[in-house]
């Protein structure tokens, strides 16, 4: 959902073991992300380190909000067929799948940690809304109802609970709800916007980024909304963070260092920053794979 990532945020300015060439699932060796590098956005892979850059998408439209999932394959979204859809791929981006088709705008797709389903945003049926699909697109079921924006869907690493972000109160901030849409719960509480959890590993806490004070920034917070912790701190844009599978390091984009966006990691306490990706174009949404 980049276009509406962009809009909220850029005015402010188990799974398979087997070995890959990249080293053996699980070990948070690889990312997948966006890029507009080569002209429109398109899905690339890279090593963590920023090296063996892959591209995996060649499309007219615009390919982006890459999730990868327990089972090797990568869910995305692309307007390659005109208004956004979701479409899935192997992880060296053959075997193209469409999985929605509607008159709305279908988004940001997050698989289940067994990789069954797929929880995305749509505004199929007005406002942006959740839903969720299994992983072939069928039997897709909204999950939540209200008057203000619902999107960025995240699982619990045991699949039992949805985070998101939704303005339903006024602002935006993060909620929870259990994976069948019941019991939404809100997690921050600020006159600020608060945007896009991806929960740690040990399901105890959640990264998200937020504007409260001042530019966006990359915070954690444990789940009854304690703990609060600020991991970057500059004046420029910090967003997007993911948790890697081990919990040691959390991916992010940021614009710090020249005025497109880059890819970066950081030790899950905010130390050891790594600048992933370095080029004049604009890399986001990056992923891990699991």
């Amino acid at each position: 959902m980049l276009a509406v990532t962009i809009s909220l945020t850029l005015p402010l300015l188990a799974a398979c073991k087997e070995d890959s060439p990249t080293g053996p699932r699980g070990s948070s060796s690889r990312l997948v992300f966006a890029s507009n590098r080569d002209g429109n956005l398109e899905i690339y892979s890279a090593n963590a380190d920023g090296s063996d850059v892959r591209r995996l998408t060649t499309s007219a439209g615009d390919d982006s909000d890459p999730s990868w999932s327990s089972t090797g394959r990568i869910a995305f979204t692309s307007t390659r067929d005109g208004n956004s859809e979701i479409y899935s791929m192997n992880a060296d981006g053959s075997d193209v799948r469409r999985l929605t088709v509607s008159a709305g705008s279908d988004e940001l797709p997050a698989w289940s940690p067994n990789g069954s389903h797929i929880a995305f945003a749509s505004n199929r049926d007005g406002n942006f809304e959740i839903y969720s699909m299994t992983v072939d697109g069928n039997s897709p079921q909204r999950l939540t109802t209200s008057a203000g924006t619902d999107a960025g869907p995240h699982w619990s690493p045991d699949g039992s609970r949805i985070a998101f972000h939704s303005e339903r109160d006024g602002n935006i901030e993060i909620y929870m709800m259990n994976a069948n849409g019941s019991t939404p719960t809100r997690l921050t509480n600020n006159p600020n916007s608060d945007l896009f959890a991806s929960w740690a590993p040990d399901g105890q806490r959640f990264a998200f980024h937020s504007n409260r004070d001042g530019n966006f920034e990359i915070y954690t917070s444990n789940l009854d909304g304690t703990g609060l912790t600020r991991l970057t701190q500059n004046t420029v844009v910090d967003q997007y963070p993911m948790w890697s599978t081990d919990g040691k390091r959390i991916s992010f984009h940021s614009n710090r260092d020249d005025p497109n966006f880059e890819i970066y990691t950081m030790a899950s306490d905010g130390t050891g920053v790594v600048r992933v990706t370095n080029n004049t174009a604009f890399d986001v949404q990056a992923a891990w794979r699991p």
